[in-house]
């Protein structure tokens, strides 16, 4: 990402349609340990939505949209329209067979859509935009700041960050992890199609050495990081530094609507004997 003026802004920009197909993705576990604790392992399952949705208002994060059904089945349902990345809807009932469905409402379609936690978030967001195609979904609470190594996104009440970083190589961001941190746990985690590895790190208590790169909040007593290759002179880090787990979800959802113009990303998922989502 290029260097640019350092300035905070707090309103994204309009999200836009995508294609129609589910993405791939993951989420981060949601228990919450102490700071001294080691956060939950990257590949813990995370709980099926359950009926206390209903009523809430739900944004959807896959890059590629998400298929509104007739009914809550994928092989005898008919497609009766579908949602962009960026649309919000209204959960009208929810059903946990199948794998889990919500009965929403849109802005002119009423059907069903899987429950994967991945898809679909609650609340509103905005949608940060890069001339080079990348974008991501961030929370309405939240602003983003440029800096020369990236893009920094920041709570407007809070000191979480989240940095988006883009090099050459996995290996030109330097070592993984910060100074300082040392690493609990890790496990392969999917974002946009790629195949990356989300590791967990604490931070110690005794490190006296250098802190790591400035950020414009303190650095906090977890940090999580993903890497991800793109072709032989791209690649992508995401890191998230925070108090406690309960506030991964943010993470999850960041990394989940997170798009870039490489064709893993852009491609609808592979055809298989069940209907795509």
């Amino acid at each position: 990402m290029p260097a640019r003026a350092r300035r905070l802004i707090a309103a994204g920009l309009p999200a836009v349609s995508a294609a129609l197909i589910a993405a791939c993705g993951g989420t981060p576990s949601r228990t919450s340990p102490t700071p001294s604790t080691a956060p939950t392992s990257a590949t813990s399952p995370t709980p099926s939505p359950t009926p206390v949705i209903v009523g809430s208002s739900r944004t959807v994060l896959s890059p590629l949209g998400l298929r509104i059904h007739s009914a809550p089945a994928l092989g005898s349902a008919n497609v009766v329209g579908n949602f962009g990345q960026g649309a919000s809807f209204t959960v009208l009932d929810y059903q946990s067979g199948g794998g889990g469905w919500m009965k929403v409402q849109g802005r002119s379609t009423t059907g069903w859509i899987v429950a994967d936690p991945t898809l679909t978030a609650p609340g509103s967001f905005n949608r940060y935009a890069e001339a080079s195609g990348f974008s991501a979904l961030y929370p309405q609470a939240w602003a983003f700041q440029q800096e020369s190594y990236g893009t920094v996104f920041l709570p407007q009440q809070g000191m979480q960050s989240i940095l988006l970083e883009t090099g050459t190589t996995p290996g030109s961001f330097g070592p993984r992890g910060l100074p300082g941190y040392s690493q609990s746990d890790t496990g392969p985690v999917q974002v946009c199609g790629y195949t990356g590895t989300l590791s967990y790190y604490v931070k110690e208590a005794s490190y006296t050495g250098a802190t790591p790169t400035a950020l414009p909040v303190p650095r906090l007593p977890l940090y999580a990081e993903i890497r991800l290759t793109l072709s032989k002179t791209e690649a992508v880090l995401i890191g998230f530094n925070y108090q406690n787990s309960g506030q991964l979800d943010v993470f999850g959802d960041l990394y989940n609507s997170l798009s870039f113009p490489f064709p893993l990303c852009e491609a609808p998922a592979a055809p298989t004997s069940t209907p795509s989502r």
